[in-house]
């Protein structure tokens, strides 16, 4: 009985801050859509993970420009990159030649087990330019605060310095976790007051595992439980640092349903998407779908959503579809070595019917692509829509205006 009163006061002094913090300024949960200046602000947006360590300023502004043209007014990039000062060639993690190419651009270096933050003008120095250009064009960002996976270092940089035996060794060992936030606070005590914060996000992708080959092993203890309480507490942690803006989880959206087969729903990657949506200090949920990478189809995708959509009005808080894509004919064929009788058109137009229909508060595609910059266009990845491409007229522009018909 005690613990049920505690946790019912914790939840309320939450709901205190977050209710005496924000100002009209700040996107804030409205029950299960967003409120801007008392308004609803349902938004299709997009991910521009480059966008905060490119850096020549000049191509954030073109993407800025153009994602802000287009009607893409929430961005998601990466507040961090790690890197290791002295870093073993073919180690692990093993990062660096991602697909955005190399930068000078990097938040916190390792040097032997011992973190350095870099706030200088190749640091948090240009993050500021990029917060400060996202206020002057009216840009959202959704910041995310470190990777499950090993582009720009992530989790596991944290581990190999800090003595993490495995990947999900970043949720329990509390000298990982200490660094962590030691991180955490500098960049989110910087921007607090920032009104193109939209929210801070813990991670991309947390899993209990990563890549086989690139990252760390999972360990043999991880389980949804594990990676839900330090959601809880990482997000606690920010709120007492910053009380006006949201906190989001930065999850796949992967359920924990007693008896199911499918590892999306069976909590097998440490996803249980009820139990950490409905932590008292997250504002919102997300979930992404990637069904090429997943041996999924695109209908899949739908009852997916689906389930999301249920999850959205039986919590009561937004939830945004945070990442989706379907590979171009070329990419597939190039990295999986087979076709699909589905077009892009065919795959995402019904997503993003679906995104209207069933009310889903916010939808960002993956990602963002822009073809003026100072060296021509921007990373292919094989989902990236480009804003001068005959597609983006039905997937992007249409979609955008559809979205925001919601807000009058």
């Amino acid at each position: 009985m005690r613990s049920t009163v505690a946790s019912l006061s914790t939840a309320a002094a939450f709901a205190l801050l977050a209710s005496a913090a924000p100002s009209p300024k700040y996107v804030k949960p409205d029950g299960s859509r967003f409120q801007l200046d008392g308004k609803p602000y349902y938004f299709a947006g997009t991910n521009c993970y480059w966008c905060s360590f490119t850096a020549n300023m000049s191509d954030v502004e073109i993407a800025f420009d153009a994602a802000s043209k287009a009607g893409l007014n929430v961005i998601r990039t990466w507040g961090f990159n790690e890197v290791n000062v002295t870093r073993v060639p073919g180690g692990l993690p093993d990062y660096g030649g991602e697909g955005a190419g190399p930068t000078s651009i990097y938040y916190q270096s390792w040097d032997n087990g011992k973190p350095t933050i870099n706030y200088g003008d190749n640091g948090l120095g240009h993050f500021d330019k990029v917060v400060a250009l996202a206020e002057k064009k009216g840009i959202k960002l959704v910041v995310t605060l470190t990777n499950n996976w090993a582009d720009y270092g992530g989790m596991d940089v944290y581990n190999v310095n800090l003595g993490g035996q495995y990947h999900d060794s970043f949720y329990t060992d509390a000298k990982i976790k200490a660094a962590f936030k030691n991180y955490v606070q500098a960049v989110v005590s910087r921007y607090r007051k920032s009104p193109a914060i939209f929210s801070w996000q813990l991670a991309n992708e947390p899993r209990c595992g990563a890549d086989g080959k690139r990252n760390l092993p999972r360990g043999p203890s991880c389980n949804p439980k594990v990676v839900v309480s330090w959601m809880d507490e990482i997000s606690r942690f920010i709120k007492k640092i910053d009380g006006f803006h949201m906190i989001s989880t930065g999850e796949e959206g992967f359920f924990n349903f007693a008896g199911e087969e499918d590892w999306a729903y069976n909590g097998s990657d440490g996803g249980d998407f009820y139990a950490s949506t409905q932590l008292p200090a997250i504002s919102y949920g997300t979930y992404h779908t990637y069904p090429d990478w997943w041996s999924k189809t695109p209908q899949w995708v739908l009852n997916f959503t689906t389930q999301h959509a249920i999850a959205q009005k039986k919590i009561g808080k937004p939830v945004v579809w945070e990442e989706y894509g379907w590979m171009t004919a070329e990419a597939r064929l190039a990295n999986l070595g087979i076709v699909s009788n589905y077009t892009r058109l065919d795959a995402i137009v019904p997503w993003q019917k679906a995104v209207i229909e069933q009310k889903i508060a916010g939808d960002q595609f993956w990602q963002l692509g822009v073809s003026n910059l100072s060296f021509g266009r921007s990373t292919n990845d094989g989902f990236t829509i480009y804003l001068d491409d005959p597609e983006a007229q039905t997937l992007v522009y249409d979609h955008v205006k559809a979205v925001n018909a919601q807000n009058h």
